[in-house]
């Protein structure tokens, strides 16, 4: 399998603003562009997987306690064998699914130091998404958890906000601690369930605005996958033109 450097997007924002379905929405978007698409599911609500219609048995929670128990009980002889373990368990957590791979956290972190596995971890995802065009993940409100179980680098950062004061609030120091990372990405900020409403955004880099969307109201009261949504679906449409002009 030949490698490429992927686009690295990160969807966050204040929970409720639609993070959730912007995200499986830019793969249905990426899927119809015939790109390797590997979906990552970084909040322990697991809202992606439900979005997306896919159900995991196994989590990277679960390698996670695999190598820590295996650590434990002093099963692992050296790094090699360490890494070995690790990329064979992950290949193994990672779900084929029609038109992209999924990977799901998992629960939070239990008590304990996890620290060096985390770091072990990350390095071996790393190897992984290389083998993909684009790396989409729905994360929690911030970056941290993303940087500290799933990836250090992020090329693409949409924070999704709806017209909230607390949200818009909450997109402004998300951008703010972007800008002050060490790592640059490019950030751009959606402003979803517009409608008739208003909210001040002025100097954030926004990308565009989306209205309330029936449809997916619909499609999350009957577990429906928003991959089924249609082609034309306008509030879709919107959203696809938004992503094509940011990336």
């Amino acid at each position: 399998m030949g490698t490429t450097t992927p686009k690295v997007i990160v969807f966050c924002g204040k929970g409720g603003a639609g993070k959730t379905s912007i995200c499986a929405l830019t793969i249905k978007c990426f899927m119809e562009a015939n790109k390797k698409i590997l979906a990552i599911d970084a909040d322990p609500a697991g809202g992606l997987s439900w979005a997306l219609g896919i159900f995991p048995q196994r989590t990277l929670d679960d390698l996670q306690h695999t190598l820590s128990l295996a650590l434990h009980n002093k099963e692992v002889a050296s790094t090699e064998q360490l890494y070995a373990i690790a990329n064979y368990e992950l290949l193994s957590t990672l779900i084929e699914s029609k038109g992209f791979d999924f990977l799901a956290v998992g629960r939070p972190e239990a008590e304990g130091c996890y620290c060096s596995i985390n770091s072990f971890l990350r390095h071996c995802i790393s190897v992984v998404v290389q083998h993909y065009d684009v790396v989409c993940i729905d994360g929690e409100a911030g970056l941290e958890q993303v940087n500290r179980r799933v990836l250090d680098t992020v090329t693409h950062l949409v924070i999704v906000s709806d017209t909230s004061k607390r949200s818009v609030s909450i997109a402004k120091s998300l951008r703010t601690l972007s800008q002050d990372r060490m790592n640059p990405m490019q950030c751009g900020i959606i402003i979803n369930k517009m409608g008739d409403s208003y909210c001040e955004v002025d100097q954030l880099p926004v990308i565009g605005t989306l209205p309330p969307s029936d449809t997916i109201v619909q499609f999350d009261a009957e577990g429906k996958s928003l991959l089924e949504i249609d082609d034309h679906d306008t509030y879709y449409t919107q959203l696809k033109e938004m992503i094509r002009h940011f990336l």
